[in-house]
């Protein structure tokens, strides 16, 4: 068995959001059961998993996390392949547990106002505004890839009162007072409090903070980068397929927005400052091992 081949569902994955990949991951390693594992292999497929998707700290973290798991399992004991069993059942229960934490507390802030901005596809900001009730919601497409789509459509079916429109009128809608907050999830969660999140996040944030709009993020704390982070680069064909020669497309995916832009995080330990996030971070995951901020090809 290729550790190889057990990582390229993760790593060609490109329609499920990361909670779902994390939650992949973890189940991942219950792949080796059945071939008689040794605590060598789940170390490096821990080490696959995380270079699988560097634009995903989540995933890196869940991936070192039972790695870690089993081997002080093993040390006390256990037979690799129990130990892989616990350490899985372990991790995914107390992830699982940390979104319901976000979720409710971010529905809490949610009930204060009568609309939003949503921009791009978060799994957690839709289940906040399905607790929330009674919000009013403007999505934004969030092209290339029109995430925003399927976020209005699962909202719309959950009878709320939605309102899609393109990226670029996002400030037009800031501007004429038909929101009160804008909100978004985020992919990671750098060492400066700054986060990475869909391209196009950044624009919406400068044009909240100057219409005087608070930016909430609703983030669980495993999203933080410990160890590094690398942004995707997706293919030019998704922005121009024409015939032109002299026409060539750049198709950023992610892009970081610095912590002064945010008001808040909304976490499982609360709504937390930029400040006082870096504390938490650190307190559950440690030092950051320092983050290489570089651009790589997306898998296809």
């Amino acid at each position: 068995m290729r550790l190889e081949e057990l990582v390229r569902e993760i790593a060609e994955d490109s329609t499920s959001g990361a909670a779902q990949l994390t939650v992949k991951t973890a189940n991942t390693f219950l792949k080796l059961l059945g071939h008689k594992p040794r605590l060598r292999s789940v170390k490096k497929l821990a080490r696959l998993l995380a270079e699988s998707r560097p634009s995903m700290p989540s995933i890196g973290n869940m991936a070192f996390r039972i790695s870690r798991d089993v081997e002080r399992h093993v040390s006390e004991g256990e037979k690799v392949e129990a130990a892989i069993e616990i350490a899985v059942r372990s991790a995914v229960r107390e992830y699982q547990a940390t979104l319901r934490k976000v979720v409710e507390n971010a529905s809490k802030i949610l009930r204060r106002y009568s609309s939003v901005l949503v921009h791009s596809y978060s799994s957690t900001a839709a289940a906040a505004i399905e607790l929330a009730e009674k919000v009013k919601v403007y999505v934004t497409e969030s092209r290339p890839g029109y995430e925003g789509k399927s976020l209005a459509e699962r909202l719309a079916e959950k009878g709320f009162d939605v309102t899609l429109i393109v990226d670029s009128a996002a400030a037009y809608v800031i501007d004429r007072g038909l929101v009160d907050a804008f909100i978004t999830g985020c992919d990671a969660i750098l060492d400066d409090s700054s986060i990475v999140n869909k391209i196009g996040t950044k624009m919406i944030a400068l044009a909240a903070r100057d219409g005087s709009i608070p930016y909430h993020v609703l983030t669980d704390l495993w999203k933080a980068a410990v160890y590094g982070f690398s942004f995707e680069e997706h293919s030019s064909e998704e922005v121009y397929s024409g015939d032109s020669e002299r026409v060539s497309a750049l198709n950023p995916y992610f892009e970081a927005v610095p912590a002064r832009l945010i008001t808040s995080f909304i976490t499982e330990e609360g709504v937390l400052k930029p400040g006082d996030l870096v504390k938490r971070i650190r307190k559950l995951w440690g030092e950051p091992a320092g983050q290489k901020l570089t651009t790589s090809k997306a898998p296809r």
